[in-house]
């Protein structure tokens, strides 16, 4: 019977340790990019493929890939900056944050934490 309820208890036990494990060794980032030389930003300009590309590989050069291009937010800014998620499954938020800052036309890139509601206090 002891044997059983161990292996009861490794057989929940490894799924919840694998989905935590997938949740959390995906890295996260909200980036604002500068927009590309020569080019103004406009609704028309976030859809062409030539500003879907130039985010891409800003993205892929730090080794992850383009989820979310946040257009109302990057129209309605007046510097011209891009707003984007990026996401990258072999690095962590931090490390994926570092390497895009390291790029010169990322003007911030910043860990996309998860954050909760405190409980209520009785």
């Amino acid at each position: 019977m002891k044997v059983l309820r161990i292996i009861i208890a490794v057989c929940l036990l490894v799924p919840a340790i694998s989905a935590w494990g997938a949740e959390n060794g995906r890295g996260e980032v909200l980036a604002v990019l500068r927009t590309p030389a020569g080019m103004t930003l406009t609704e028309e300009g976030l859809k062409s493929g030539r500003v879907r590309r130039y985010i891409d590989l800003t993205a892929e050069s730090a080794g992850g890939k383009t989820v979310s291009i946040f257009d109302p937010l990057s129209l309605m800014n007046k510097d011209g900056y891009i707003f984007v998620f990026i996401v990258s499954d072999t690095k962590s938020s931090e490390q994926l944050a570092e390497d895009l800052k390291s790029d010169p036309n990322v003007v911030s890139a910043s860990p996309n934490r998860k954050v909760g509601l405190p409980r209520p206090v009785k």
